[in-house]
């Protein structure tokens, strides 16, 4: 069982490490190399508590969980939106739109459940769901998904790479990603986002706006020029046929 965990993890380590080394997350690869050095040089029960040592300081600076919520438009308005789990049948939700807040920084230490809280809301609506209760939301209510970050102040290299296979699992299902009120182009969170390949993935610049109704507008856009395309192409089989 140990040969086999460690064969994994070795199977595992290029990969991250590459990924770390692009994005410059030299917290993550310093803690590794300060396990691996101790593991080598002491031993192996030496290196683990070494290990779980400083992951605990790390998590003490930071919450256990995401605090993300989704957001819902208030009646009669076009750019004020709350959290809509706290008072759902005041707000109205977006067809076709996920519209998800994220109020706080992202680092290895609140991301661990991120996917799977971000799949109860597409799912349920709500991040308090029970993972086993039927779904709620049908499939094309989550078209679109939009996040808006402004509470993400900072962000390290896991959770980067984190955010990087949710934007990447979401791309191949299919759906648009769009980022609102993004820090500048010169903080460190766009940095990472950019190395991390996360821009390229949800479609360029354009995809980052800097307010949550101008990402709706872009959604619309988009599905308006994709409806127009098919049935150009629609026309263009059946002028050939």
């Amino acid at each position: 069982m140990i040969s086999v965990v460690a064969y994994s993890l070795i199977e595992e380590a290029p990969s991250d490490l590459r990924f770390f080394w692009r994005i410059r997350g030299w917290s993550e690869l310093a803690l590794m190399f300060v396990i691996f050095l101790t593991t080598f040089f002491w031993n192996l029960k030496i290196g683990i508590a070494v290990g779980i040592g400083l992951s605990l300081l790390r998590v003490i600076r930071h919450s256990t969980r995401p605090r993300i919520q989704i957001l819902g438009r208030v009646p009669g308005t076009t750019d004020r939106f709350e959290n809509a789990e706290a008072d759902p049948d005041r707000l109205e939700f977006i067809e076709g739109c996920l519209i998800v807040k994220i109020p706080e920084p992202l680092t290895f230490a609140n991301t661990g459940s991120l996917k799977h809280r971000l799949r109860r809301l597409e799912d349920h609506g709500t991040g308090s769901a029970h993972p086993a209760l039927p779904r709620i939301r049908r499939q094309e209510h989550n078209r679109n998904v939009i996040f808006d970050v402004h509470g993400v102040t900072g962000l390290d290299g896991a959770g980067a790479q984190v955010l990087a296979e949710i934007v990447e699992g979401y791309r191949e299902r299919g759906v648009r990603v769009f980022f609102c009120r993004v820090p500048s182009r010169r903080s460190d969170v766009w940095t990472l986002m950019e190395r991390s390949g996360i821009i390229e993935m949800c479609g360029g610049e354009r995809h980052f706006v800097s307010r949550v109704e101008e990402a709706l507008r872009l959604t619309e856009e988009e599905e308006l020029g994709g409806h127009y395309r098919d049935h150009a192409e629609d026309g263009s089989q059946c002028g050939t046929g």
